[in-house]
């Protein structure tokens, strides 16, 4: 097992807390990031009934703030009992969001004397390019829906502070409910399929309508974002998924079941980047296995259980395409071939999206230095591209904050990341929210990026920064940064890796 750099402790000693309102704050900091856990965990079953694609206040926005809440107020807690700031990169993350809450207060600003370079966004020559969008709104819906994106940063802030409210068993039970939530909406999506339960959206093709399985949520995108982290965390977690005391574990027939139901579900709904995430996860992962099956195949027992799970798995598809029909059929047909034009240079690229590339292109060359710098504060056309939005939103300073802060967690996680295992899986998570990001806009999906940095947190707890023994309340670590640059991880005793 790789080692890290000098593990030091970075606590004095004496931190121990001893009663008065250093242990209250504690204690309140353990309930506020367990209620955030909770809501993690739950929100994929609240979400059932979402009825449209966004914009607007409902249940589920509700929860997402109060969440938010919970996470940003669990730190602060935190902090306050523990008389110490969070780690420095974790600093910077914080005040790179305070700086982009600032910009946007700025083109709230602004709005005014930018209405003729905002009249431009009137032309919409597509549907893909969405509805329009007042300023005076937009502009701090989109600040709140940044603070509520990246509130789990938070909750990595506390993990490295306290690392014994986040051991792997509290993490695991968590992504046992969000799995849980999964299988609910897969089985919606397949009644969807049988014409049990209406779809809610639809591809929109010259002269029909064809239905895509989207589950419980508007959209399928919704349900490929839960599909896919919940394919990771069966990898990632393996037999750790379950009920504490042994109860509903997670045999590996079981997890392979379970990954089995999650991308075929992923085909079902026809959203083609989600099917293409779920395939990298599944060979990224599968990969590392090549090994272990090569070993298997050694032996006439194992060629026998190979061949059998083949037979089986040739079967299984045999017998789905049997059942599936010719809708099934079609719809895999309109996957494959109703793409648009592959000329990113086109208007017609993936359905409307080179438009909207083309036009914002434009729009920018028009524009004056303080857009190119602090952007529009909200994005007036849907962008299909996490960067180009981030862009238009908050401009050339947003995307350096965005990209620092997103390369930050990176670093960070990798540092305490002791087993390959762990950093492959960190690689893959990464893999796929850039991969996602170049169609889709998973920053501006705050469940998405709860789910992200909810992973983060899992392989940070599997790394050994949130590895501790049960009865030791007393455990702190730290991330710093040292005089030149460099990331030194720290622990006390008792953290143990692995």
């Amino acid at each position: 097992m790789d080692k890290v750099d000098s593990p030091a402790p970075l606590t004095a000693p004496g931190t121990r807390l001893r009663g008065g309102a250093p242990e209250r704050l504690d204690r309140a900091a353990g309930h506020l990031a367990t209620a955030a856990l909770a809501l993690i965990a739950v929100k994929p079953l609240l979400d059932i009934g979402e009825r449209d694609a966004g914009g607007g206040v409902d249940l589920g926005v509700l929860l997402s703030a109060v969440g938010a809440g919970c996470m940003l107020a669990a730190l602060a807690a935190a902090v306050l009992a523990a008389r110490r700031l969070p780690p420095r990169p974790v600093q910077a993350m914080l005040l790179a969001l305070a700086l982009l809450l600032v910009v946007s207060g700025f083109s709230y600003l602004a709005a005014g004397p930018r209405a003729d370079l905002l009249a431009l966004f009137d032309i919409r020559r597509y549907p893909i390019y969405g509805p329009r969008l007042d300023p005076a709104t937009a502009i701090p819906a989109e600040a709140v829906r940044l603070l509520v994106s990246f509130a789990p940063v938070a909750l990595i802030g506390m993990a490295l502070m306290r690392p014994a409210r986040f051991p792997v068993r509290r993490l695991a039970v968590v992504a046992a409910v969000v799995l849980a939530g999964a299988v609910v909406h897969c089985a919606l999506a397949w009644l969807q399929v049988a014409g049990v339960v209406p779809y809610s959206f639809y591809f929109e093709l010259p002269g029909q309508k064809i239905g895509r399985a989207s589950g419980g949520y508007y959209h399928p995108m919704s349900l490929g974002r839960l599909l896919m982290f919940s394919v990771f965390l069966c990898y990632v977690l393996g037999d750790r998924l379950g009920l504490p005391g042994g109860r509903l574990r997670l045999t590996p027939l079981r997890r392979y079941a379970l990954v089995g139901l999650f991308v075929a579900t992923g085909a079902v709904s026809l959203h083609r980047l989600t099917i293409g995430c779920l395939l990298v996860i599944v060979a990224a992962f599968e990969a590392r296995r090549l090994g272990a099956l090569r070993a298997t195949l050694r032996t006439r027992v194992g060629r026998r259980r190979v061949v059998a799970v083949a037979a089986g798995l040739v079967a299984a598809g045999g017998v789905a395409v049997a059942l599936a029909g010719d809708a099934v059929r079609e719809r895999a047909g309109v996957a494959l071939t109703e793409v648009g034009s592959l000329d990113v240079r086109s208007d017609t690229f993936m359905h409307g999206r080179g438009a909207i590339w083309n036009d914002v292109a434009r729009v920018l060359h028009r524009s004056t230095p303080d857009v190119w710098l602090f952007g529009f504060g909200y994005e007036p056309w849907d962008m299909h591209n996490d960067l180009l939005r981030v862009l238009v939103v908050w401009g050339v300073v947003g995307l350096v904050a965005v990209v620092g802060i997103v390369a930050g967690l990176y670093v960070v996680v990798r540092r305490w990341c002791v087993d390959p295992a762990q950093r492959w899986a960190l690689g893959v998570l990464y893999a796929v929210f850039v991969l996602f990001g170049l169609t889709q806009k998973p920053m501006a999906y705050p469940y998405f990026m709860w789910l992200f940095l909810f992973g983060q947190l899992v392989i940070l707890s599997l790394g050994g920064a949130t590895g501790t023994s049960s009865g030791d309340a007393t455990v702190t670590a730290d991330v710093e940064r040292g005089e030149e640059g460099r990331l030194d991880e720290a622990s006390t005793a008792g953290v143990r890796p692995g």
